[in-house]
């Protein structure tokens, strides 16, 4: 199989089909073999029913009900799950479309993982953030590259490629650190010797995002347990 795309979803009734449906179609006509993982996490919503009407109707999809909350506890089980000699995981809310996708995948030369960025002279982002969001954001990366020595200009922007063989190569060792999760897969990464890649990407923002302050403070404090984190 040539790639796995994984989808947390929690409480996403309102864009999930929409989403799923547009990654499918898209996937269709490039002729790839492929598997859409949805992974809910503790859904207090319709979106767990969606996704199962979805499965039923569409032989690419297999998803995982999981009765615990956490994008990392859900790509977790997604990595578990892909057979794809590619990884790839994004958001549920079709903030990056699967054209921007497919052009990640088709930059990947020899790369064992290559992922979107917003912040590259070349990005083009058509909904931008609110400039408090977007304040926070580089204060984050400036964090994570002192404390961590991860020099990318983004690691959050939900659209990331990895070749399988990196993937399980860290699996045993990946940890959920909730919001800041994607950090602790690239420091792993790093750490490991694989060789990562970032590339410009169309991106736009979504303003019903999970993200709160609380969780902002979350992630400044993930990224220094994985510092600390033998």
């Amino acid at each position: 199989m040539d790639l796995s795309i994984i989808i947390p979803a929690y409480n996403e009734e309102k864009v999930i089909a929409s989403t799923i449906e547009n990654y499918i179609q898209f996937f269709r006509q490039q002729n790839k073999s492929f598997e859409l993982i949805v992974i809910p996490n503790n859904c207090k919503d319709r979106t767990v029913e969606i996704v199962d009407m979805l499965s039923k109707r569409n032989k690419e999809i297999k998803y995982k009900n999981l009765l615990v909350k956490g994008k990392g506890v859900a790509l977790i089980e997604g990595f578990k799950l892909a057979q794809g000699d590619l990884i790839v995981y994004v958001d549920a809310d079709n903030a990056t479309k699967p054209e921007t996708v497919a052009t990640i995948i088709s930059n990947i030369g020899d790369a064992d993982a290559i992922m979107g960025s917003r912040w590259l002279k070349r990005s083009l982002i058509t909904k931008p953030q609110p400039l408090v969001r977007r304040f926070a954001s580089r204060g984050f990366n400036l964090y994570v590259r002192l404390l961590l020595g991860l020099q990318f200009t983004d690691t959050q922007a939900g659209a990331k490629v990895f070749r399988k063989e990196a993937i399980k190569k860290i699996l045993s060792n990946i940890r959920p650190e909730g919001w800041a999760f994607d950090v602790g897969v690239l420091y792993l990464l790093q750490k490991q010797g694989f060789k990562i890649r970032e590339i410009p990407i169309v991106w736009e923002d979504n303003p019903d995002s999970h993200l709160t302050k609380r969780s902002v403070v979350q992630m400044f404090l993930s990224v220094l347990r994985i510092r600390l984190r033998k």
